[in-house]
C-alpha cells in the first residue's frame, strides 16, 4: 500500500528544488524512497506511537552531489565497514558506497515538529 506524502512535506521538497534552479544551481530527478515509521526504528517500545516519522533515502545523483556539499572528508563508515565512506553533518547522513556502488543520503522528518532527524539504523 502507498502513502500519500503529507502536503507540508511534499511543499516543502518543491521549494528547496526550485530555490535551487532559480539560483542557478544543477538539478535533476530524484530516486530513492521513503517509509513511515516511529520514532524507533527496530524493536520499538510498547504503545510508540506509529507513523511519526517520514524516513527518506536519496540515491544516485542527488545523493552524490548532496554528499559532495557537506563539510569534512568523507570517514570509514562505521556501519557497513566495507570500505563504504560517510559524511554526516547535523542530522543528515551520506555514504560514498564501496566499489563505486553508488551514493546514498538518509535522513527522517519528524512530522509533528517537521524537523530533521538521523534516520537509518547501523
Amino acid at each position: 500500500m502507498t502513502l500519500p506524502v503529507p502536503r507540508c512535506v511534499a511543499a516543502a521538497a518543491i521549494l528547496c528544488l526550485a530555490a535551487s534552479a532559480w539560483a542557478g544551481e544543477s538539478a535533476g530527478p530524484l530516486r530513492g524512497e521513503y517509509r513511515f515509521h516511529g520514532k524507533t526504528l527496530i524493536d520499538p517500545p510498547p504503545g510508540e506511537a506509529h507513523g511519526s516519522h517520514l524516513g527518506l533515502v536519496l540515491e544516485g545523483g542527488a545523493a552524490r552531489d548532496l554528499y559532495r556539499r557537506l563539510k569534512g572528508r568523507g570517514e570509514r563508515d562505521i556501519c557497513l565497514d566495507d570500505g563504504s565512506r560517510s559524511k554526516t553533518q547535523g542530522p543528515l547522513r551520506c555514504i560514498e558506497l564501496a566499489g563505486k556502488r553508488g551514493w546514498r543520503c538518509e535522513f527522517a522528518i519528524q512530522l509533528d515538529t517537521l524537523t530533521l532527524v538521523p534516520d537509518g539504523a547501523c
